[in-house]
């Protein structure tokens, strides 16, 4: 009898667009929120997150998408790279009620986001379709720039829910199309896991601020995951940072403690 083996990855996934375009929207109907409204103005984004389950011929895998709702003013650029900064896969949205949307998602937005992240994986998203309906203008308009770029094209409702969920899907499958592509060029070595170790354990215990329980804090943790720092694997060092992150929502509150986690996260998503 075979045993199907399952994966677990944690992308970073920026939804980015005009204000008003639906992005809060979109979201909204695809995950519960996790974090206040008012954390927009701390960071320049929300941040929500959903589990996804994929189940392939000889394996399961588990992708959490952590989903970052990047404010549309363009005056704000430090804070949108600050927001994009480290996200594997773009959501960029335009609202086809009003054409203007569609315009400066190729002369502003697409830009910057290849200024910024060189070529995430990206998908294009044109929202209010309940409205607009898929033969107006600005549908047409975004059929051609996706097909120029050579970028998925959805069309998309928030409030009827239509292809809200397969946009999310969607970009969960080429981001993990992409992840497993790199897999099998080779895994990660173990001397850049040890040093994400580092990276992580630093990170915690600056975090924490009281250095010598923060250590005895991982070194409990880390055997819990059943982390072997002398050989380590990426699956028990995710584990590890979601249970010290357990931990820092008691002492810090869950905003800080997720917040914290994506970055580890990313730590070891980075070790190459």
């Amino acid at each position: 009898m075979s045993i199907i083996k399952s994966k677990r990855f944690i992308k970073k996934v920026a939804l980015i667009g005009d204000s008003a375009v639906g992005k809060t929207s979109l979201i909204r109907r695809f995950v519960i929120d996790v974090f206040d409204d008012k954390y927009i103005a701390t960071i320049g984004a929300k941040v929500s997150k959903r589990d996804v389950e994929y189940t392939l011929p000889d394996k399961t895998i588990y992708l959490t998408l952590m989903m970052w709702d990047i404010l549309g003013q363009h005056d704000y650029k430090k804070m949108r790279s600050q927001g994009l900064t480290g996200a594997h896969g773009v959501i960029l949205v335009a609202d086809l009620t009003r054409p203007e949307t569609v315009k400066t998602a190729e002369e502003f937005w697409l830009p910057e986001i290849t200024e910024l992240l060189g070529g995430p994986v990206l998908i294009f998203v044109g929202n209010k379709v309940d409205v607009a309906g898929k033969d107006s203008p600005s549908s047409e308009a975004l059929r051609k720039l996706a097909a120029k770029a050579s970028v998925p094209v959805f069309f998309s409702s928030a409030k009827t829910g239509e292809n809200v969920e397969a946009v999310f899907k969607k970009i969960g499958e080429d981001m993990l199309a992409k992840e497993i592509g790199v897999e099998r060029k080779g895994e990660l070595t173990t001397e850049s896991l040890a040093q994400a170790i580092d990276d992580v354990v630093s990170d915690f215990c600056e975090q924490y601020g009281d250095t010598k329980e923060a250590m005895e804090i991982v070194e409990r943790e880390f055997t819990r995951a059943k982390v072997d720092v002398n050989l380590p694997a990426k699956d028990n060092l995710l584990m590890a940072i979601e249970y010290l992150s357990d931990v820092e929502r008691d002492v810090h509150g869950r905003d800080v403690s997720e917040v914290n986690k994506l970055r580890r996260w990313k730590m070891i998503d980075e070790a190459r």
